[in-house]
């Protein structure tokens, strides 16, 4: 069980890449918002779907990780690998992918 949620999370990370890339291209020249704030150019909606679809699959993998680690003794990690099956699927390529399209613009 465990083997599934991190699978699903590591499609919702797929997914997020994907949405956040297309996100960029939409905004090329434009800075992006690193968490929050608003776009220069409006999301498409097959991209706002995709990021959307993106979240509700990483909370999915991350309660199919809860349910499997329930059980562990330590409870630290208990309660890190879920979090992580959450926060990490969508945080990485955003803020990843974020930081390389607003650095490109400093040196252009």
């Amino acid at each position: 069980m465990l083997f599934l949620g991190l699978l699903i999370a590591a499609i919702s990370a797929a997914m997020m890449t994907v949405a956040t890339l297309q996100l960029s291209q939409v905004n090329e020249g434009h800075y992006l918002p690193m968490t929050i704030g608003k776009f220069a150019v409006r999301s498409p909606g097959t991209v706002t779907a995709l990021r959307v679809g993106a979240q509700a699959i990483a909370a999915v993998g991350a309660w199919i990780v809860a349910v499997a680690v329930h059980n562990l003794t330590t409870a630290s990690a208990a309660l890190v690998l879920p979090a992580a099956a959450l926060i990490l699927p969508i945080a990485i390529p955003v803020l990843v992918i974020t930081a390389q399209h607003n650095r490109s613009l400093t040196t252009s």
